[in-house]
């Protein structure tokens, strides 16, 4: 295969990105490739970007248009803008960390639960119901249409059933015994968004019975007066475990 010439530049496919249409010549006729580059990437490891989430793919990724080219980072949501700590370059995108919310997305409700973003367990408590379930519809079609459109027959995509109830809903949950902090007081509850250790006491969760958040505040502090410390996994220490 012997390269030709560049036959055109497209730049109307996205605003970070251009298009190159190779001409080449092979042994029989001539062919066309189209050869996708990203305008202006410069997008470093170990750096920190600020863009805005365009979307979000299955299970949890944000996919972030900035000035220096694409990131994916788990837990940004579409719509807001976010500052992303860049941990790996690779094949042109970046992969990182959600450092903050820069400004949240213009559909977010200031009415959510109380700990929304420090909470691992939800992820949309502060978009309202249907815009959550636009996310998970956009998520479903571009896991199953690529596979969907290589078939015979054809389909027809359902829309999603909404729920009838969105809050106290869950009749089952397993909370789990830590401290809010290294060093700190005892908790019973979940875990803190993108920690392993940090524990955050759950006593107004949203999707629960409020019986719930009650059970926890009583075992939280009958357990806190009696000095009876949480089972550590690194000194094989402790007691509490898990509340189910």
């Amino acid at each position: 295969m012997i390269l030709n010439r560049v036959c055109d530049v497209n730049y109307e496919a996205h605003p970070n990105r251009y298009e190159l249409i190779i001409c080449t010549k092979g042994r029989s006729q001539a062919a066309l490739f189209h050869v996708r580059f990203c305008r202006g990437f410069n997008m470093k490891k170990g750096t920190e970007v600020i863009g805005i989430v365009t979307r979000m793919d299955y299970p949890n990724k944000g996919i972030i248009e900035t000035e220096d080219g694409v990131v994916k980072a788990a837990c940004a949501l579409p719509g807001q803008k976010v500052r992303v700590f860049v941990k790996k370059v690779r094949h042109g995108v970046g992969e990182g960390i959600l450092k903050e919310v820069v400004e949240p997305s213009s559909v977010e409700t200031e009415d959510h639960c109380p700990h929304a973003g420090r909470c691992g367990g939800c992820l949309y408590q502060t978009y309202p119901y249907e815009e959550e379930l636009k996310i998970k519809d956009s998520q479903v079609r571009r896991l199953i249409e690529p596979v969907l459109t290589g078939q015979d027959c054809e389909y027809t995509f359902e829309d999603i059933v909404p729920c009838t109830v969105s809050e106290g809903y869950r009749n089952k949950m397993e909370f789990t015994f830590g401290d809010e902090y290294k060093g700190g007081p005892l908790a019973l509850g979940m875990h803190r968004r993108g920690s392993m250790y940090d524990i955050e006491t759950v006593t107004s969760c949203r999707i629960v019975d409020p019986d719930y958040c009650r059970i926890i505040e009583t075992t939280v502090r009958y357990f806190a007066e009696r000095n009876i410390p949480y089972y550590h996994r690194v000194t094989h220490e402790g007691y509490l475990r898990h509340l189910l």
